[in-house]
């Protein structure tokens, strides 16, 4: 494999373990639901079985999911589990399509990297087509993602500008700030072809660390008043957004993740009641999941 990717093995171990979870779960349910009706007495059948049960109405985005994953391979699935990062600019030559269209990878998240986001390298224009040719490669839509906080961490300022970070969002003290710039990165990914956002940051945390700007605030209910104006503001207009950084970079010791591994000491109980309440408010929000 080229060494322009670094294939995320622990997320994929992750969302495995996740898939087998869900897939066991399924069982059981099933076969809770076989045990408890064979304990229904005849008497209880009798007194429902005159009453006209309705026909359920067919998913239909469900049975063309369903559709799709009967066409898959067992190694199309895993496929379907990995995020690639892409750091070059050109598809073609890159690898990228090769694993895209042959070995049908999910997902790939674009990493800025010696100017690959600048002219003349890619445009507005150039990189929307590559985009348009890896879903037209991918046997299933591809996730295309990018970060895009906002502040220090702006993947599309090459093309559209700087942004505010989730601390300046913090400090006008409108969390519409929040919505209506999420609003604007929603319609920015969208000329690029990126159709999702490992976004906003939910860590919990002092700006006086190595992550500064990025977190919104110290306070766990601002973080999520902020964070989860942020994502609805994604998803109303159309991307869905990201929860990160579990379980809570504002919690660990100053060492920066992508040279060395934070380490977080706050007991289970503190972290309940900190670094977890953003990400627990906002579980039921369409977001992906993200460490």
């Amino acid at each position: 494999m080229q060494k322009d990717y670094a294939v995320h093995k622990k997320r994929l171990t992750l969302f495995s373990l996740f898939l087998l979870s869900c897939i066991c779960l399924l069982s059981g349910c099933s076969s809770f639901s076989s045990d408890v009706s064979s304990y229904v007495s005849p008497s209880s059948n009798n007194t429902t079985s005159n009453v006209a049960k309705p026909t359920p109405t067919p998913d239909p985005i469900k049975t063309k999911a369903q559709l799709i994953l009967k066409k898959m391979s067992l190694n199309d699935k895993f496929a379907q589990l990995i995020m690639v990062e892409f750091i070059g600019h050109d598809y073609t030559v890159s690898g990228l399509q090769q694993m895209v269209a042959q070995q049908h990878v999910g997902s790939f998240l674009y990493q800025e990297s010696d100017g690959n986001f600048a002219w003349p390298n890619n445009t507005v224009d150039s990189l929307h087509a590559f985009s348009a040719q890896a879903t037209t490669d991918a046997a299933v839509a591809p996730l295309i993602a990018i970060d895009q906080e906002g502040g220090t961490v702006s993947k599309t300022s090459a093309f559209f500008g700087p942004k505010p970070s989730a601390e300046q969002m913090t400090q006008s003290g409108d969390p519409n700030t929040a919505y209506e710039q999420a609003k604007t990165d929603a319609s920015d990914l969208k000329q690029l072809g990126i159709n999702a956002n490992l976004a906003p940051v939910v860590d919990v945390g002092p700006d006086n660390t190595i992550y500064g700007p990025r977190f919104f605030s110290d306070n766990p209910d601002t973080v999520t008043t902020y964070a989860g104006t942020f994502i609805k503001g994604l998803q109303d207009n159309g991307i869905p957004g990201t929860l990160k950084h579990f379980p809570g970079l504002g919690s660990s010791d100053d060492v920066d993740p992508h040279s060395g591994l934070p380490i977080v000491t706050k007991s289970m109980d503190n972290l309940q009641k900190t670094d977890f309440v953003p990400i627990r408010k906002s579980s039921n929000s369409r977001i992906l999941p993200w460490s």
